[in-house]
C-alpha cells in the first residue's frame, strides 16, 4: 500500500529535479513564466501517464487546474519547493519514525494556554453530534476527552486525532508544526464542533493527505 507521506516526497522532488535539469542544460528560462507553464505540463503528463500513485492523485489534479487558471500566481514551483522542504523536515532521511506521545500533546497544550488560547480536552467531541464550546477569548483549541484515551496505547499515539481550531488558524498551524506535529485540514471552520474548523494529526505524522505548511517557512 502506497504511503501519503513517501509519495508526496517522491512527486515534488522528481519535479523539481527534472526543472532543475532543464535549467541547467539550458533549455528553459528559469522565470515564474516559464517555470509555470513547464510544471503544468509535467503535471498533466504525470497524470496521463499515470506514473505516481493514486494516493496522490487529488493534489496533480489540482495543480493542473491552478496552474492553468491562475498561471504565475499558482506558484507551483514554490508550492513544491515548501512541500520538499517541510516534509524533508519532518522525515529525515535515514532516521527512525517518530513516535507522538500523549507527554507531547500535554506540553503543547500547556504551551498554547501559556500564549493565550483557550484549550478544552474535558467533553466529547467525536461521533457525538453538534456540540458548541464556550470561550471567552478570540482563539480555542478542543480536543476530544473520548480521543484523549482512545487514540492512544500507553502513551503512544495509534490512532488519528480530530483537533478543532477556532480564530487563529495560521498561528495554530505554526506552533502546532513547531512542536513537531503536522495538522491535516479537514475544515475551515464547519465542523461538529460550532465555529471550529478540524484538523487530523496522524500516529507518527504519517498523514494521508497534505499538511498545512507554515507561512513562515521560506525557500
Amino acid at each position: 500500500m502506497s504511503e501519503y507521506t513517501v509519495e508526496i516526497q517522491k512527486l515534488v522532488n522528481a519535479a523539481l529535479a527534472d526543472i532543475a535539469q532543464e535549467h541547467k542544460a539550458g533549455k528553459l528560462t528559469n522565470g515564474p513564466t516559464a517555470n509555470n507553464l513547464y510544471l503544468v505540463r509535467w503535471v498533466t503528463k504525470a497524470i496521463k501517464s499515470q506514473q505516481f500513485p493514486r494516493i496522490v492523485g487529488d493534489d496533480l489534479t489540482r495543480w493542473q487546474k491552478s496552474g492553468r487558471s491562475k498561471g504565475n500566481n499558482a506558484s507551483l514551483m514554490q508550492t513544491f519547493q515548501r512541500i520538499s522542504k517541510f516534509y524533508g523536515q519532518f522525515f529525515p532521511e535515514g532516521e527512525a519514525e517518530r513516535v507522538i506521545k500523549d507527554k507531547e500533546i500535554d506540553a503543547f497544550i500547556d504551551a498554547m494556554e501559556e500564549q493565550g488560547w483557550e484549550v478544552s480536552t474535558s467533553e466529547p467531541l467525536v461521533n457525538c453530534g453538534k456540540v458548541q464550546i464556550f470561550t471567552e477569548g478570540p482563539n480555542s483549541l478542543a480536543l476530544c476527552s473520548d480521543q484523549c484515551d482512545s487514540c492512544f496505547d500507553g502513551e503512544e499515539m495509534v490512532k488519528p486525532m480530530s483537533w478543532f481550531v477556532r480564530g487563529h488558524h495560521a498561528d495554530f498551524v505554526e506552533k502546532a508544526s513547531a512542536a513537531g506535529f503536522m495538522v491535516h485540514k479537514v475544515t475551515d471552520y464547519k465542523s461538529n464542533v460550532k465555529y471550529h474548523g478540524e484538523y487530523l494529526v496522524f500516529p507518527a505524522n504519517r498523514g494521508n493527505q497534505l499538511a498545512e505548511i507554515p507561512l513562515s517557512l521560506t525557500v
